[in-house]
């Protein structure tokens, strides 16, 4: 059983190219946290502007930022999921001489948080009667009971209950949510504690979130059930109908063509086990989103 500490303590991964437009604000928002982190990873993914030189001017007031550098050029969707794993890397080669944190935020580089906004999250992960493993705030316009996008709280000790790693494979990230759920966990986004994207919120890979519901095992009538219902409403919330059209496309060219993407698929029969199950009852309960 993952027993959720009293005592909060974390660290911070993020993942930035070419983030110096907003990586000071984002570093500044999460150094000031009323709970500080106990350390900061800032995974420098290539870039060519003023990022390393931002990274070094933060380090003079906290430092305990710590950097890699890669030489990466891919873009696709090897490339969070790679470069998380350097994060996570990077604590469990860690000789902590006082006590371990026992939480993982997860940041991009263009966020700006309150600076109650971590205190406040892992108060509630704590208050829950069901144990929450993985939990965030939301940006104004987000949706929908599962955590999503940056500012993602990971109990660490569940981290290292699947694997400590992330999969390189479409579904990454959801599969952490679904991995939870299937354990008998649970995952929240608490809607009342929000961030801001210092840029504008772009979901520009819906054909890869396509693939990545086939990499899950979503069953086909539930990914075209969901597609006409987003495709209908689309015009009463955040989805539009090439949004839809699109994730559609990259479901059905993943399962007509799973020899072109089967090394980039998540390989865990248990979970596509669970994660039928789970949407097949979404669906009895019309609860699609």
């Amino acid at each position: 059983m993952i027993t959720l500490s009293d005592s909060f303590s974390w660290w911070c991964c993020i993942i930035t190219r070419d983030g110096a437009e907003t990586l000071g604000t984002t570093l500044d928002s999460i150094i000031r946290q009323s709970i500080p982190p106990e350390f900061i990873v800032v995974v420098d993914d290539n870039s060519k502007d003023r990022t390393a030189k931002i990274i070094e001017e933060k380090k003079k007031s906290f430092p305990g930022i710590f950097t890699i550098r890669t030489r990466y050029e891919t873009r696709d969707i090897r490339r969070v999921p790679m470069l998380l794993n350097l994060g996570l890397d990077f604590f469990a080669s860690r000789n902590f001489s006082a006590k371990m944190p026992n939480y993982m935020m997860v940041s991009g580089d263009d966020n700006d948080l309150s600076t109650e906004y971590v205190s406040r999250i892992l108060s509630k992960m704590e208050q829950e009667k069901k144990q929450v493993v993985v939990a965030s705030g939301s940006w104004p316009g987000s949706s929908g009971r599962m955590p999503h996008g940056a500012g993602r709280l990971v109990c660490m000790d569940f981290m290292k209950k699947v694997g400590g790693r992330y999969p390189v494979a479409y579904g990454w990230e959801t599969w952490l949510l679904y991995k939870a759920l299937e354990l008998g966990y649970d995952v929240k986004n608490y809607h009342e504690v929000r961030y801001t994207h210092l840029r504008p919120y772009n979901a520009n890979n819906l054909f890869g979130w396509g693939r990545a519901m086939y990499s899950l095992g979503f069953p086909s009538y539930f990914v075209f059930l969901r597609f006409l219902i987003n495709f209908a409403y689309a015009s009463r919330g955040t989805q539009s109908r090439k949004a839809s059209v699109t994730m559609l496309v990259g479901f059905i060219q993943a399962k007509l063509n799973r020899g072109a993407v089967k090394d980039m698929l998540i390989e865990d029969d248990d979970l596509k086990s669970f994660v039928r199950r789970f949407a097949t009852r979404r669906l009895v309960r019309l609860k699609l989103f």
